[in-house]
């Protein structure tokens, strides 16, 4: 019994290990994309701080807006929009 409880434990911390690379790329994809996003903010003069209660589906959408063609001020509508759902 201890035997199986020991394997277990050990495929366990092998399956964990092999994720958590994974996982702190993702991490660090987040934080440059929020990062992004807040220079943005403070580069139309919207308020950033909530910015941390954003989802990451209004975080991606305002980049999306950032990274279109639209002029700055109708962008700004935009975000703004989103911002105050």
């Amino acid at each position: 019994m201890t035997r199986k409880i020991v394997a277990l434990a050990t495929a366990a911390a092998i399956s964990l290990a092999t994720f958590a690379p994974a996982v702190s790329a993702m991490e660090t994809e987040f934080n440059m994309l929020t990062g992004a996003v807040y220079n943005a903010l403070r580069s139309f003069d919207l308020p950033t701080d909530n910015i941390e209660n954003l989802t990451l589906a209004q975080i991606a959408t305002i980049k999306g807006i950032l990274d279109g063609d639209d002029g700055g001020g109708n962008k700004k509508l935009q975000i703004k929009a989103i911002l105050e759902r």
